[in-house]
């Protein structure tokens, strides 16, 4: 079976830590030896700790407010309701759409009683006042008389006025702007939010009436909402027709007495899978399942086909008919149907590094790394695929918290400590841990051939998987408790010994008996070098040192009591950034 695993090494220290005792007192040169940062959060810890010993009382169960868990669970419930299609047009109510006495109107505007036009005449007679449109539809010019135009669009009117000036005056100009609008008073009934009489201005069409409505609510339609002049309906308004096609409602102007009827939609019918847009729809007439899936946008790239039937209950049955592209069209749903699509679950991994075709891949259940590096056009000749790394979301949370309960273990200890004796050395190590950066590594194999041979060694990748392939290396790095760290370059065959060497051997604090060592693949191993250096040239296959190994020399530990605790927790804290470290360098190659 192909499996994953990960350990952490922080569980060691918290098996030290709990053997220790019960919080006690500070003196004053002890917190003064941390940081200040760290005696923040132990003073806190301490003070945290005293409130625990204090007794707890809670509101006894049955004076609980009943009422209030179940308007929760109510709310709950409705996150999760599916989303009727259009409702986010009117999720943010809107009054109206511009000044009640907007003059900035279109020629089509179509004036009535109640618009202020303002004209002014330049030449042989020369004035300028405003003319309001009085109840019979006219205005009234001096020496010219009353020129009727309600009815009349604003490009119409100003042609006739301006003729009609030419007439009675010669050598004279016209020039006509609507000064302000005249209001409007339309009804909304029937299903929307808030039905009422409003108050709009005269250039308002459907669609605004609607918004000023707080538009449909659940069980109106968006679809046949009827627009009622003088008793009769003069027009079937199909909102759908502005969501969809983004057809303009500027053609359906309203008239003061006209009214708008919400009727409740005949079909509602909810589509989830494989659609772009899965939500509920409204289907009219002799619609079909043809049309939800055009009006959910078509198909998604992961659809499968194969699998699509339609869900219905029908006086308290069950019934559930499988659907293809042949019959999309005939069936037609009824209220409440679901229409159920097959998705492909599709997750994507991260390929990164020495691949011929770097990038982002879609894997089902069941891929393997082996099959995502041939997606990928296999390795270059430069690869290593020994240093590959395969990095887990998972598991880099799993290491995250892991850190985190270390780091809190190392403040719970810390208030253990009455003197400041070993306090700053603890201090420092909690700062590494607090900075070291987490890895979500996983081991495994990435040498092709080995896994063609073994395929179980092939390993299951998982969502949001990162393989990154490194460039081949020719450095070893060398840190820690030497007289000079850095990088001496790759010799074939040689062992531990040979690198200290060249960064000028052990210093005098150096903790000969447990050197690290971490190799590309994440393997890393505890290695006595002391013996080894004594016959320098002796080698053996398992200190063998690889092309991106790192080598790390802890500090060493004197004697195990409290206030040197840190120099035995230090080694193994510090191992955690190793193999972060190593792929850093890989990768920078």
């Amino acid at each position: 079976m192909k499996n994953k695993s990960t350990v952490n090494l922080s569980f060691v220290l918290i098996i030290i830590f709990s053997s220790l005792a019960n919080t006690q007192d500070f003196d004053e040169a002890y917190l003064e030896s941390l940081p200040e940062d760290v005696r923040e959060e132990v003073l806190k810890e301490a003070e945290s700790k005293k409130d625990k010993e204090k007794p707890v009382y809670r509101r006894p169960s049955s004076m609980i407010d009943k009422s209030l868990d179940e308007s929760e669970k109510e709310n709950d419930a409705l996150k999760y309701r599916v989303k009727r299609f259009g409702s986010d047009f009117f999720s943010k109510m809107q009054s109206s759409f511009m000044p009640i006495n907007e003059p900035n109107m279109d020629g089509s505007y179509i004036l009535d009683f109640g618009d202020i036009l303002e004209i002014q005449l330049v030449g042989q007679e020369s004035y300028e006042d405003e003319f309001p449109i009085k109840r019979d539809g006219s205005v009234n010019i001096p020496d010219i008389g009353k020129i009727f135009i309600a009815g009349l669009s604003l490009d119409n009117a100003n042609k006739l006025i301006v003729s009609k000036v030419k007439e009675s005056f010669i050598g004279t100009e016209a020039f006509i702007t609507l000064k302000n609008v005249r209001d409007i008073q339309v009804l909304v009934s029937g299903n929307a939010f808030n039905p009422g009489l409003y108050t709009l201005n005269g250039n308002s069409n459907i669609f605004q009436a609607l918004y000023s409505a707080g538009g449909v609510n659940e069980i109106g339609s968006y679809r046949l909402i009827k627009h009622i002049r003088d008793g009769e309906v003069i027009h079937i308004f199909d909102l759908y027709d502005v969501f969809i096609k983004g057809i303009s409602t500027t053609g359906n102007r309203l008239k003061s007495g006209d009214s708008l009827l919400i009727p409740p939609a005949e079909r509602i019918v909810n589509i989830n899978g494989g659609v772009k847009r899965p939500l509920l729809y409204e289907l009219i007439n002799n619609e079909g399942l043809d049309n939800l899936i055009m009006f959910a946008n078509g198909f998604s790239h992961d659809v499968n086909k194969d699998v699509m039937f339609l869900e219905s209950y029908k006086k308290g049955n069950y019934f559930r008919l499988d659907v293809n592209d042949s019959n999309l069209e005939t069936i037609k749903p009824e209220y409440g149907d679901t229409l159920h699509i097959g998705k492909f679950d599709y997750k994507k991994v991260l390929v990164e590094g020495a691949v011929n075709i770097p990038g982002e891949y879609l894997i089902t259940d069941g891929t393997t790394l082996s099959e995502v590096i041939s997606r990928a056009g296999g390795y270059k000749e430069s690869a290593y695929p020994f240093g590959g790394y395969l990095e887990n979301e998972r598991t880099m949370l799993i290491n995250q918290e892991a850190n985190k309960k270390l780091y809190n273990q190392f403040i719970e200890n810390l208030t253990l400590m009455t003197s400041d004796e070993g306090a700053t050395n603890i201090a420092i190590v909690m700062d590494q841990v607090k900075n070291a950066p987490v890895s979500g590594r996983i081991k495994a194999e990435f040498d092709l051939d080995v896994i063609q041979f073994t395929p179980t060694l092939d390993t299951l990748l998982e969502d949001n998987d990162r393989l990154i392939i490194p460039y081949i290396t020719q450095q070893v790095y060398v840190f820690g408790q030497v007289n000079n760290e850095g990088t001496v370059r790759y010799q074939p065959n040689k062992d531990i010994n040979f690198y200290i060497r060249n960064v000028g051997g052990f210093d005098d604090l150096a903790d000969e008996k447990n050197v690290f060592v971490v190799h590309p693949n994440g393997k890393t191993v505890i290695l006595e070098a002391q013996k080894r250096l004594s016959f320098l040239g002796s080698t053996s296959n398992a200190d063998l040192i690889y092309p991106g190994s790192v080598i790390y020399i802890p500090r060493k530990s004197i004697e195990m009591n409290r206030s040197q605790i840190a120099s035995v927790w230090a080694p193994i804290v510090s191992s955690f950034a190793l193999t972060a470290t190593s792929l850093s360098v890989l990768k920078d190659n």
